[in-house]
């Protein structure tokens, strides 16, 4: 099976082999780049797909927060399907693995066959995201010296994911996105998501107050500045000052959802995941979103978004 084929059954102990997978797309038109190393000396990559003088970009980075390993997984995939679907007027550039080091240690400590617990459990990470604008890691250094080199960004995404069982969907959309893009990604999430996964009302994490639509949130982007960097700030802040795009958006899917969940406080969705994890028994019956959905749902939200500066700029 070659490694396009995989994708479409692709597991969670693909993190395993990441590597390979990304390699692989070097011989369907990507060009694959070391733009530096972690800390403990992996390699880091940038990848760029389709043609090299496209007068739009959309960039992608996964795996900030290393054990949502449903970014790198969804960016690979992303990547083997951009092979095969170019948008004629768009490149890409996709960091798929932002923190090589903590995903290691996350993936050696998987399972063959991985249950819902065994993937909450996964605690290796650094807030590579919340301290993006920093020098306090050599990651993000490196990622930031990547992005300076485009012309352009007219739409970037951060993909996360939410790490635990939820009362339900949710994204976030960076404040000032083209209301014309947000109008084409609700419509688009609408027709991959089944009717058993709701979309929120309101952001249970209370870090949005706005909703633009049920399960798409408004994110309030800090005006980071570039020359403190005793002041921690995101991805999406640097990406914002540096290149004002049309759209940004953050993934964060939860791995289920218990919709009894709906009204209760971030405190008692903490507890429930926690008294989980602790005896594998929940107190509310959930519904486990198994991996290829969460691959479409995360691919549905780029993909729209790259229909859009393709269609609303030419």
């Amino acid at each position: 099976m070659n490694p396009v084929q995989a994708l479409h059954t692709m597991e969670w102990t693909d993190i395993t082999r990441l590597n390979s997978l990304i390699k692989a797309t070097e011989a369907d038109g990507t060009k694959l780049e070391e733009i530096g190393v972690s800390g403990e000396g992996r390699p880091l990559y940038g990848i760029t797909i389709g043609d090299s003088s496209a007068p739009y970009t959309v960039v992608i980075i996964a795996g900030c927060h290393a054990n949502e390993i449903i970014g790198p997984l969804a960016a690979v995939s992303l990547l083997h399907r951009l092979t095969q679907q170019l948008f004629p007027t768009v490149k890409f550039g996709i960091v798929p693995v932002a923190d090589p080091d903590s995903l290691s240690r996350n993936a050696s400590e998987l399972p063959s066959k991985p249950t819902l617990c065994d993937l909450l459990r996964l605690n290796h990470c650094r807030d590579l995201e919340g301290y993006f604008i920093t020098d306090t890691y050599p990651e993000c250094i490196a990622i930031r010296q990547w992005l300076q080199r485009f012309a352009r960004i007219d739409a970037y995404f951060s993909l996360h994911s939410a790490g635990v069982i939820s009362p339900g969907l949710f994204f976030y959309i960076g404040q000032g996105a083209n209301p014309h893009y947000i109008e084409h990604v609700v419509n688009s999430i609408a027709t991959v998501l089944p009717k058993d996964l709701p979309l929120l009302s309101h952001d249970p994490t209370g870090l949005s107050q706005v909703a633009f639509s049920p399960g798409f949130f408004e994110l309030s982007i800090a005006n980071s500045n570039g020359e403190n960097r005793k002041s921690p700030g995101s991805s999406l802040a640097f990406v914002a000052q540096h290149f004002q795009p049309q759209f940004m958006g953050a993934t964060e899917l939860p791995l289920a959802v218990c919709p009894a969940l709906k009204n209760g406080s971030l405190l008692a969705i903490e507890q429930y995941n926690r008294e989980f994890q602790q005896t594998g028994l929940a107190q509310y019956p959930f519904r486990e979103i198994d991996l290829t959905m969460q691959l479409s749902i995360m691919q549905a939200f780029i993909v729209s978004v790259a229909q859009c500066v393709t269609v609303i700029h030419t």
